[in-house]
């Protein structure tokens, strides 16, 4: 599997306050059998000051090393057999906890929060675990599919009927999400398992590409993409920032 992480501040915000990391982890075992899987993971923070950053650096760092260390604690091949979206959920609680814990006890953090979607390919499969309004799409036989739903209150004015997609795009309430990282105590995770086929492609991204970008404008570019049997997912990334910025770039892109 290749993998490619690329995220840019935009056209209007003078920080990042989106932070995402993406990670090979390969081993062989005792019968000389190479084992490879790769994590995604991307947050949005939200928050005054610097501590929107802080909280979406703080979020994908703790879910990073509770991967890696929890791969090699229960031994890799017992990680692989249990369902990884069990993981996933802990993590992000644990992560949650930890943006929390920081966010009460620091006045001037007070608030601060971050959206989080996290993944784990292995084989044709993806363990996928989200909160909040970052989105997972999956490109397959030329068609883009969004394999997450957002936390947010258009969202839910869309799943009672009140609103369609497109009027959702432009809502002055958009940016209203109804779940993130260091609100509470505890959240609610929405987890499931995504197969997988040679040759798809799978892209995290935050509400600055897809709050710019229509889903049928991202699609696009990905059959281009597709359509001119391209392998580099560096240029697909710059072509999702330019996109964004063409229609006004004005969040964090990544």
């Amino acid at each position: 599997m290749t993998y490619y992480t690329l995220s840019d501040k935009g056209l209007v915000r003078a920080n990042n306050e989106d932070y995402t990391e993406s990670l090979g982890i390969t081993w062989c075992n005792h019968e000389g059998k190479e084992i490879e899987l790769t994590a995604l993971i991307l947050a949005d923070g939200m928050g005054g000051a610097a501590a929107g950053e802080f909280a979406s650096s703080l979020a994908v760092n703790s879910i990073r090393q509770n991967i890696v260390n929890n791969i090699f604690a229960r031994s890799p091949e017992n990680f692989l057999e249990t369902d990884r979206t069990e993981f996933l959920e802990e993590y992000i609680q644990s992560a949650n906890s930890a943006v929390y814990e920081k966010a009460t006890a620091n006045a001037e953090m007070k608030g601060m929060g971050t959206t989080i979607v996290t993944g784990i390919v292995y084989r044709n499969s993806m363990a996928l675990a989200h909160v909040g309004d970052s989105r997972a799409y999956k490109f397959a036989n030329n068609k883009m599919t969004r394999i997450t739903s957002d936390h947010s209150l258009v969202q839910e004015f869309i799943n009672a009927g009140q609103l369609s997609d497109e009027e959702a795009f432009d809502h002055p309430q958009r940016n209203i999400i109804t779940r993130a990282l260091g609100m509470n105590m505890s959240v609610k995770v929405d987890k499931k398992n995504i197969p997988l086929n040679y040759g798809d492609i799978i892209m995290f991204c935050s509400d600055g590409l897809c709050g710019y970008a229509r889903d049928n404008e991202i699609e696009e570019v990905f059959a281009q993409y597709y359509r001119q049997e391209n392998t580099d997912l560096k240029e697909l990334a710059r072509k999702m920032i330019e996109l964004a910025c063409k229609n006004g770039g004005g969040d964090n892109i990544s």
